[in-house]
């Protein structure tokens, strides 16, 4: 996705500008970064159109057989990491 469709914009001037950018999100499906001061959380404004074309993606890649080998793998990672922390916590390697 092209850089130039996203946007930073303060929460303040968020409210003033909502049906502007309602309509532009939905006219472009554009993304727009929502920040307010003094926080470090970002939210981002997209259309639902663009929303489910998002899941719909995610919905294919995860019938994947690529999907499935990355799963497994940080499923032996997470089970890695709990076999080493059961060793920590009674004193077994």
């Amino acid at each position: 996705m092209d850089v130039k469709c996203f946007q930073t914009l303060e929460l303040t001037r968020l409210r003033r500008t909502l049906t502007r950018l309602h309509e532009q999100v939905h006219a472009r499906q554009g993304r727009i970064e929502i920040t307010r001061d003094g926080c470090d959380h970002v939210c981002v404004l997209i259309s639902k159109a663009e929303l489910q074309s998002l899941e719909r993606a995610l919905e294919i890649f995860a019938e994947t057989e690529a999907f499935k080998v990355m799963s497994e793998q940080i499923a032996q990672l997470v089970a890695d990491c709990g076999d080493h922390r059961s060793a920590a916590t009674t004193g077994k390697a």
